[in-house]
């Protein structure tokens, strides 16, 4: 009876741990296709959501070809290990124990990660250590390697999921989309 009550206790307890898994989305939108997708993920799984802002407002990214853009992007490239290569974002404040995945929206930039992204992770990727980690990324048509190799270096140790590339022009198909993902990595609780 006993060894019964500690069978059904335990169970209990792995079922309860279960339930507590928690998930952050984390995302930054320029031109609002990331944030469609990030609407798809909170519609379709229980969320806690941080939206990445950059701490200068009304910068034009995509003046003069989106010039500004590439230009934060080639000074992380040059010193990706010197925090003043970083763009400033508006402050954010998470504990990262409280989670056990994050999922991670972005677009892509000149082949990268968009800079606020990467500076929200340069700061907090060491505290995703160990936690399932999902990428999703939008662009108009460039693969999205350099975006995952970004990824993989500001959060070394975290577990990673299959990334969903979203192209400019499937943004419709997008709910869709995060759908299927969600589900074929075992990212969907609802």
């Amino acid at each position: 009876m006993k060894k019964l009550l500690i069978a059904t206790l335990l169970g209990l307890a792995a079922a309860g741990a279960q339930v507590q898994a928690k998930t952050l989305l984390v995302y930054y939108s320029f031109t609002g296709n990331i944030e469609k997708a990030a609407d798809a993920v909170k519609d379709q799984t229980p969320t806690d959501v941080l939206r990445i802002q950059p701490a200068q407002k009304g910068l034009n990214y995509a003046a003069n070809n989106y010039s500004l853009g590439s230009d934060l992007v080639d000074q992380i490239r040059s010193k990706p290990n010197d925090a003043f290569s970083y763009l400033a974002i508006d402050p954010v404040n998470v504990d990262f124990s409280k989670y056990d995945t994050v999922i991670i929206g972005t677009p892509l930039w000149w082949s990268n990660m968009a800079a606020p992204m990467q500076t929200f992770l340069f700061h907090n990727g060491k505290a995703m250590a160990g936690k399932k980690i999902g990428l999703i990324v939008s662009s108009a048509s460039s693969g999205i390697s350099g975006v995952e190799r970004d990824a993989k270096r500001l959060i070394p140790e975290g577990n990673f999921t299959k990334s969903l590339w979203i192209r400019s022009y499937q943004v419709s198909s997008a709910p869709k989309m995060v759908s299927e993902w969600l589900k074929a990595n075992d990212l969907a609780f609802k």
